[in-house]
């Protein structure tokens, strides 16, 4: 039923509550998990002085190399993980708008079914900080299963 299971990871604890059940999900239906993380691009500052452009330039690109670099870390952490546990797992490792880049992903590759946490803001606070699940779920090509975090102590 499930052949992939996409699991969208950020680096928090807090996503990744989704594991547990992307791994027994994937157990029972023989499924392979696509970890993903999305690299955003790390900003420029808009305004130095023209003396420093060069400088300001190659830091910029050693960050963004460096941040690139630590998500592929993250990522291959997890992959090893499941791995262990008997389940096939490959990751991709993505650029862009995280919303965007989850359903873009979800759709090249396939996937039967979205595993991802959510904080479960409601309120303000959802309008202040947005909802990638709740992006992902209006548009995504496949069923999502959603983790709320309602009780972790990342929950804010």
């Amino acid at each position: 039923m499930y052949k992939k299971i996409l699991v969208p990871l950020d680096g928090s604890a807090l996503s990744e509550l989704a594991l547990p059940h992307a791994q027994a999900l994937a157990h029972h239906f023989e499924s392979e998990i696509i970890l993903t993380r999305v690299c955003q691009p790390v900003a420029m500052p808009v305004e130095f002085y023209p003396a420093m452009a060069g400088v300001a330039y190659d830091y910029h690109l050693d960050l963004q190399t460096q941040v690139e670099k630590e998500v592929q870390q993250y990522l291959q952490t997890w992959q090893k993980k499941l791995q262990l546990a008997q389940v096939k797992c490959r990751y991709v490792a993505l650029e862009g708008f995280v919303p965007e880049a989850i359903l873009k992903t979800a759709e090249t590759e396939g996937v039967d079914l979205i595993v991802m946490s959510t904080h479960g803001r409601s309120g303000l606070s959802r309008w202040v900080y947005g909802s990638v699940a709740a992006k992902v779920l209006q548009a995504a090509p496949c069923p999502i299963f959603l983790v709320r975090a309602k009780n972790h102590p990342e929950h804010a």
